[in-house]
């Protein structure tokens, strides 16, 4: 086994790859020329994190980070790329991604060079794919951890970046990792979450799935109690190979694994799980590095850490307050300057929004923190002494925000300044109620909805009130209030929140115990207020309107010709797993699969709808129907059945493989033929295989 300080991680696979880059640039250029409809082109360049905003012609970029681990170099890099390509400040979000907004269609593709010439990737930050594996806060430099959580995501990000299993999913599915048993990754509220533990001596970790916020937040079951760390891409494996399974591919609110959970309780899906993890083990995976663990040690660290962190090797991590995760380029240039003269040679964004330098020798911390503050940002003695106000952006850029969440969002941050009532109570704002503030796991939460007052729309806040994530619990909803009201709505409830919290009583707990009305009576001073101010949002200077009608690309949509063509090559890889390992009847199951897949595939070119779940044979049957498919498929599928009846016989699938492959390779072919009248991008599928060892 190799030691860890040797082993490169780019040799297991590359976040950016160039390779990317030729894709997006053909995509493109066959959407600026108009070869393909805006419904295919969104399918690809979500893929690719490029995400279309509210405002016509532009697109928001996000940056994928795993584990919210960024080299300071690459902050000279997104400064440069933000002032060149974008508008407006960088933003940090609560997945630890970068988001840089307000970039033109035509331009994306020079500024996914930019970035991937430096390392920095793109690939599956949005769309039916797993998205960022994000981490604990202070991952890499709490006392308390047993492993670096950020680390971990990061591997677990390259074991699965680009493989065709997870490229179209039902939905998309978040992971975390949680260093130790605090677990302040979030587990709970994620689709899958592991949490490092140690039992009997050996480390590991405990995996939480099926969680999720939204409009129906569903808490995350324990399905399994231990793992060794080698396994955990196989747990990844075995979550999308239930979620592509079980989930609903024709309503995709419905279509997150949660959903699963839903389906067929608790119980029954972690029995689910275990079951496909059993079966999927010992089957080839991407190399794994092995982690470095270490020996905890107690420390008191703040639910959402700022300031300054004693290490747990001596040094210090600089937390930098960054209001709302917003950042300028300059900002962002300061910052690389500020690390590379402390000898910094890594930050971490965190899932509050804030930045962190890590390993800052105790020496030059006066140093760094005076800098920090001298551009403009916070290094506070105590993680009270600033404001803890998370929002997504709302209504400033996302087609489907109904409120201006961050124009809200930084309008309570400025009154929490010096407000003792503010000291450690979390606000995360979101403009809708997907959630992606994660007001349903905050002291007080809001989320934006529109609502009439005297027959007229006006923006509006729902209440939520004491939800933590950590502990998988929900907030109580409270009463609905006119955005203009919602900050001194928010001051009311945090200095009713003070005494609750200081006698010890949880806040969700009395919320519940006096109820709606209590929680209006704490409100009534707001009664009658507010004027014709009510009709127009925080940061906005139009009457509001009403929620949008634009339709949303969190759930993007779906083209069968990519899905299937990834499975088929998916099935191909099994295919080969199984026979590594000698398993007979899975390797001749997964070549079903794969062949299955690539029948599809030409049928959906024909024009002709198959179900998931129909049986092979029926699929099968329809290429000998009578149907106009040309005669080198017939022959390439019939040679696959061929082969498999003699694989049965002579018990050597060698043939039978090989078979499959070519069968695939000429649907690709005739696929590529026709691609003026098909509505994906499909070319030679074998060049595309993933590696696996």
């Amino acid at each position: 086994m190799k030691d860890a300080a040797q082993f490169d991680l780019d040799a297991i696979e590359p976040l950016a790859r160039m390779s990317d880059l030729k894709e997006y640039r053909g995509a493109l250029r066959r959407r600026l020329d108009g070869e393909w409809d805006d419904e295919t082109f969104t399918a690809f360049r979500l893929r690719y994190g490029v995400y279309g905003q509210k405002q016509a012609g532009v697109q928001m970029v996000r940056i994928k980070i795993p584990g919210g681990i960024v080299p300071t170099p690459w902050l000279k890099t997104l400064a440069r790329v933000n002032r060149e390509f974008a508008e407006g400040p960088a933003h940090i979000t609560t997945r630890q991604d970068f988001q840089l907004y307000s970039v033109k269609l035509e331009r994306t593709a020079d500024m996914l060079e930019e970035l991937y010439s430096n390392g920095i990737t793109t690939r599956e930050a949005c769309g039916n794919t797993l998205r960022n594996m994000s981490a604990c806060s202070l991952a890499g430099a709490c006392p308390r951890e047993l492993v670096d959580a950020g680390k971990v995501a990061e591997q677990l990000s390259r074991s699965w970046i680009r493989h065709p299993l997870v490229q179209h999913m039902p939905r998309k599915m978040k992971f975390t990792v949680s260093g130790c048993a605090t677990d302040c990754g979030g587990s709970p509220i994620h689709d899958l979450g592991f949490i490092a533990t140690e039992r009997g001596g050996r480390t590991g970790f405990r995996v939480l799935a099926g969680g999720g916020l939204g409009g129906q937040p569903i808490m995350a079951v324990e399905v399994l109690s231990f793992v060794a760390e080698a396994e955990l891409p196989t747990v990844v494996e075995a979550a999308a190979r239930l979620h592509q399974r079980y989930s609903n591919r024709r309503d995709r609110s419905l279509a997150r694994l949660k959903f699963v959970v839903k389906r067929f309780g608790a119980e029954k899906f972690a029995a689910l799980f275990q079951e496909e993890f059993e079966h999927l083990k010992g089957l080839r995976q991407r190399p794994w590095q092995p982690l470095t663990w270490r020996r905890p040690s107690e420390a008191a660290v703040a639910r959402t850490p700022a300031g300054l962190v004693d290490g747990h090797d001596g040094s210090v991590a600089v937390v930098v307050y960054v209001p709302l995760g917003l950042t300028s380029s300059d900002q962002l240039d300061a910052l690389h300057d500020i690390a590379a003269a402390a000898g910094v040679s890594q930050l971490r964004t965190t899932r509050d929004q804030k930045i962190a330098l890590l390993g800052v020798a105790r020496d030059k911390v006066a140093t760094v923190a005076a800098a920090v503050k001298a551009i403009g940002f916070d290094v506070p003695a105590h993680a009270d002494d600033v404001p803890d106000v998370v929002s997504c952006p709302g209504t400033t850029t996302c087609r489907i925000g109904i409120t201006n969440s961050q124009g809200f969002g930084l309008q309570v941050e400025r009154e929490a300044r010096g407000d003792a009532s503010a000291r450690g109570v979390s606000v995360h704002v979101s403009g809708c109620q997907n959630s992606c503030g994660l007001h349903h796991v905050a002291d007080i939460g809001l989320h934006g909805m529109g609502k009439k007052i005297d027959g007229k729309p006006a923006p509006h806040y729902q209440l939520h009130l004491g939800g933590d994530a950590t502990r998988g619990v929900v907030g109580f909803e409270g009463p609905v209030i006119p955005a203009r009201l919602a900050n001194q709505a928010v001051r009311l409830l945090r200095q009713a929140i003070g005494p609750v919290r200081s006698g010890g009583e949880d806040i969700r707990a009395w919320a519940e115990r006096i109820g709606k009305d209590g929680l209006a009576a704490i409100l009534k001073p707001l009664e009658g207020t507010g004027g014709d101010e009510r009709f127009v949002d925080w940061g906005d200077a139009d009457t509001f309107v009403g929620p949008p009608k634009a339709k949303g690309e969190c759930a993007a949509p779906q083209v069968s010709t990519t899905y299937y063509s990834d499975l088929a090559d998916d099935g191909l890889i099994n295919l080969d797993r199984n026979l590594a390992r000698g398993r007979w009847p899975e390797a001749l199951k997964a070549g079903e699969e794969a062949t299955l897949y690539a029948v599809r595939l030409l049928l959906a070119a024909r024009g002709i709808v198959t179900e998931d779940g129909e049986a092979a044979e029926a699929v099968f049957a329809r290429l000998h129907s009578g149907i106009a498919v040309p005669s080198e498929a017939i022959n390439a599928f019939d040679s696959v059945l061929a082969e498999r009846t003699s694989a049965l016989v002579t018990g050597s699938a060698e043939s039978y493989r090989e078979a499959v492959a070519y069968f695939i390779d000429t649907v690709g072919v005739l696929i590529a033929r026709k691609s003026a009248q098909v509505t994906a991008p499909v070319g030679d599928l074998a060049s595309v295989l993933v590696e696996v060892a």
